[in-house]
């Protein structure tokens, strides 16, 4: 059900997750959303039950459980079949731990059990990828970010995509018509793109050529991965651009309407100026760059 309003806005089945769940149940360091993983959770949950079994023996229903079932042994050391689904739910949490190598003897012994650091420490750790700083560390609006985070996951519907489907016949390019629409060419190869990205490198005063997506992201890794308050209104610029121009080509497609590149250069940067008004280390920074260019 997460799933499916995460990517319809409603829980009824529509068309493909652009993203497999797994992945975004991932940290975003990782390259995932951080999105809750139900089932874990509730596993965990579940341990937390055995857990007070062993602790908490002051209880009404930890007595009965202890007084019928346990009878003077460990928890997870009982076996029950005749017994109600959640006693043997909780009896059998056990497995769950021994699956991820943990001792169960030394979990349920500890002083606390918190649900989230056993959460923490269940998923286990994950291998840290390069742009991570792109959109954990990004000022710019929600919107801006989830177009920037499938955009560098190459997950938007292009026409290149939707032809390999067999959705579409059309591969042209909306915004120029030139060249077929991969996310290669649309962000920053395309020629509307590419005039719109040098625009706003030219106001960060950048003094360099605009490139293709893959070419313009290790970029940004390399250079714009720090905490400098340049580095963080780059990082603003480009996922608002993406944005933007995901905007603007859906807007060709499906509303016939059409904006120039002068339009979606002032908005971009008073979007920028208006979300940089309400950090405060930004506001000297931003003074210095043009508000209505």
């Amino acid at each position: 059900m997460c799933k499916r309003f995460l990517w319809n806005g409603e829980t009824q089945v529509k068309g493909k997750a652009l993203v497999v769940w797994d992945i975004l149940c991932w940290p975003k360091v990782a390259g995932g959303l951080n999105v809750i993983d139900i089932y874990m959770w509730n596993k965990i949950a579940i341990l937390k039950h055995l857990w007070d079994l062993n602790k908490k023996k002051d209880k009404l229903w930890i007595v009965w459980v202890h007084t019928f079932y346990l009878k003077g042994r460990k928890p997870w050391e009982v076996i029950v079949n005749q017994a109600s689904w959640i006693v043997r739910k909780i009896l059998q949490a056990r497995h769950w731990l021994e699956e991820k190598g943990l001792q169960i003897a030394e979990v349920m012994e500890t002083n606390e059990f918190c649900i989230n650091a056993m959460y923490k420490k269940l998923r286990g750790e994950y291998i840290k990828v390069p742009w991570r700083r792109m959109t954990c560390n990004n000022q710019g609006s929600p919107k801006w970010l989830f177009a920037l985070y499938l955009a560098i996951n190459r997950r938007l519907y292009t026409r290149d995509r939707l032809a390999r489907w067999g959705i579409t016949n059309d591969t042209l390019c909306p915004l120029c018509m030139e060249a077929h629409e991969t996310h290669q060419h649309l962000f920053f190869t395309c020629i509307y793109s590419r005039m719109l990205w040098q625009k706003l490198l030219n106001w960060l005063s950048i003094n360099r050529a605009s490139n293709g997506w893959t070419e313009e992201l290790n970029w940004a890794v390399e250079h714009a991965s720090s905490k400098t308050i340049i580095a963080e209104v780059y990082r603003m610029t480009l996922a608002a651009i993406i944005y933007y121009i995901w905007q603007e080509r859906n807007y060709r497609i499906f509303q016939n309407k059409e904006r120039n590149i002068e339009m979606i250069n002032r908005a971009i940067i008073q979007g920028i100026h208006c979300r940089a008004s309400m950090i405060p280390r930004f506001i000297g920074f931003m003074q210095k760059l043009n508000f209505y260019p």
